[in-house]
């Protein structure tokens, strides 16, 4: 049996809990694909509170779902390392989230584990290219098209991020990302894609409008969306993200091993 989760925190959070209860094998749900004689469940589609009391009642719970705050702090964890792009991305947090459960979120914060450290290491290279990438990338203006075009080859999954934080500082404009091969599109709040070879790159082309216009096209934008970034529900933090960003390194995080004194 799998247990199909998307790449939100609460998606990959609830499949660790469905997996704990049920003995299911969590599962990205574009891998689940790849299995058609396997019995599934959608981590997303899960009745969470029924299936955190059953976890509860076998495992004695975990820590950070009972604490808001602590809560807070997982949540961002998990969304920066799941942005990090590796194919054990997702093995590596669920990693974290049983030993957790085992040690408590202290371990994770004490960084008491390899698996933490590198969790932890990776988080700093997403939030510190999410970081440059604010501070960095500039862009032509097309103002007959209301378009933004920037380049810039990103490392991890932060498309989405770099395209609504520009989007925030400039409404009306629709803002677009060159990449080497691929051209990630904010329009009208929905993150698309498409190949280079097709995005009219040369803003003076004749057939710019002609572009802009297809996409306009309910359907023609469906087919557009990049599935990496169209997965709701979006975490409760996501525009807290877009909007400031990551945390300089040199600001405390909000929750810190003296939350745990006397606990």
């Amino acid at each position: 049996m799998l247990v199909l989760f998307g790449p939100t925190p609460r998606s990959i959070i609830t499949a660790f809990l469905v997996s704990r209860v049920t003995g299911a094998k969590p599962t990205p749900r574009d891998h689940g694909k790849q299995f058609y004689f396997d019995e599934t469940v959608d981590a997303d589609e899960a009745d969470y509170d029924a299936r955190y009391s059953e976890f509860r009642d076998k495992h004695g719970g975990l820590d950070f779902l009972e604490d808001e705050k602590l809560y807070e702090i997982v949540e961002d964890e998990v969304f920066w390392a799941s942005r990090y792009r590796s194919p054990d991305r997702f093995n590596l947090i669920l990693t974290v989230l049983a030993q957790i459960e085992k040690e408590g979120t202290r371990g994770y914060l004490a960084q008491a584990s390899p698996e933490s450290k590198e969790m932890k290491d990776r988080i700093r290279r997403v939030t510190g290219e999410f970081r440059r990438a604010k501070g960095y990338i500039t862009f032509q203006e097309d103002e007959r098209n209301k378009v933004l075009l920037g380049k810039a080859s990103l490392e991890h999954d932060i498309a989405d991020l770099v395209l609504r934080h520009f989007a925030k500082k400039r409404p009306g404009f629709t803002i677009a990302l060159l990449g080497d091969e691929t051209a990630h599109i904010c329009y009208n709040n929905e993150i698309l894609v498409d190949t280079r070879k097709r995005f009219p790159e040369k803003l003076s082309r004749k057939d710019t409008g002609r572009y802009w216009t297809l996409l306009s096209d309910v359907k023609h934008m469906e087919s557009k969306k990049d599935p990496k970034y169209s997965t709701e529900p979006l975490p409760k933090n996501y525009w807290k993200w877009v909007g400031e960003g990551a945390h300089e390194e040199s600001t405390p995080p909000k929750v810190t091993l003296e939350d745990f004194e006397g606990a």
